[in-house]
């Protein structure tokens, strides 16, 4: 006795399977997309047609259009999504490549930096877990961080970068001295300067009690800096990456208050004196990935991280060397 199914494919009458899914399923296989293609899968059939405002992932990643029509699909977006349902994970990629950036450059109202204020502070009151935005300096010219996004408590994962491949020079955006981030456990942030106190020193981790990794790219202190101070009680994982074309001849101090911290990379060229630190107990694995350019004291901090790796488990060196013109 044959099956109903087989006797529907023998006839050619073959149920639209996909149609048929429930919502929840619909929507999981929408948030492997970005949120464009989402939104075209939806136009596909009327019963889909304002699935996408239930989206509680969102991922913005367009290279095509002019960067005013994408802003505003943004913002058509984030004011037409369902406000009652919570945002787990939002991703902001604005412009990827030269081509775009004349397009920027052109862009006189710069819109860019209105949108994505909006992303940021829509993400913040709206209990956001995860939050990644990419955005080359030149896109947030005198640009401010919103202070909203610094005292989200539901954030869980936060990645800022404002570095880009074509881009050089001290950024000019400024990270906050604090934060009020209980629920903070992974921080990522690239071309940023951070605020420092009156004794030199730039602290603002100490607050994420629940912070376990933390990766510093290309970053600046203020022009009267003296230390980067990296004091948390929690933190398991850190990268530290500097680059002498952001730095110049500025070079700072670097002291760890890492106590349970088991995996230390340092990666650029000499930036960083040599290092104070408590002791690192529970340090296991060290990666120093260092270009030597010629500067003045480079081997003796050199020998001074070395020092402070003696202990570990596993340790990864990586050298490069650059030589002057004679």
């Amino acid at each position: 006795m044959k099956s109903q199914s087989e006797t529907d494919i023998q006839d050619g009458n073959n149920a639209d399977r996909l149609s048929d899914l429930p919502n929840h399923l619909l929507l999981h296989i929408f948030e492997f997309m970005n949120i464009k293609c989402s939104i075209q899968t939806c136009v596909l059939s009327k019963r889909w047609k304002d699935l996408w405002k239930s989206l509680t992932n969102l991922t913005f990643h367009h290279s095509r259009d002019r960067s005013g029509t994408y802003n505003k699909f943004v913002s058509h977006i984030l004011s037409g999504r369902d406000d009652s349902l919570p945002l787990h994970k939002l991703i902001y990629f604005p412009l990827t490549s030269k081509k775009k950036i004349r397009y920027f450059l052109q862009d006189s109202s710069n819109s860019s930096k209105t949108t994505l204020l909006e992303v940021m502070k829509y993400a913040a009151s709206h209990n956001v877990e995860e939050l990644t935005t990419y955005a080359g300096p030149w896109l947030i010219k005198n640009f401010e961080l919103p202070h909203s996004i610094f005292h989200c408590h539901s954030l869980t994962s936060l990645k800022l970068d404002f570095g880009h491949p074509y881009s050089s020079g001290r950024s000019k955006i400024m990270f906050p001295k604090s934060l009020n981030l209980p629920a903070l456990k992974t921080l990522h942030l690239s071309f940023l300067t951070f605020f420092t106190s009156e004794n030199g020193c730039a602290e603002p981790f100490s607050t994420c009690k629940m912070l376990s990794t933390l990766v510093i790219i290309k970053f600046c202190l203020e022009e009267d800096a003296q230390s980067l101070c990296i004091f948390n009680s929690n933190i398991s994982s850190l990268k530290v990456a500097s680059d002498c074309t952001i730095m110049g001849d500025h070079s700072y101090e670097v002291v760890l208050c890492t106590p349970k911290l088991t995996s230390l990379t340092i990666m650029g060229c000499y930036s960083f004196l040599t290092p104070s630190t408590c002791d690192l107990n529970f340090l296991e694995e060290g990666n120093i990935h260092y270009r030597f350019c010629n500067k003045p004291l480079e081997e003796l901090v050199m020998i001074g991280w070395l020092h402070l790796l003696a202990n570990v488990k596993k340790m990864t060196l990586k050298f490069r060397v650059f030589l002057q013109d004679t």
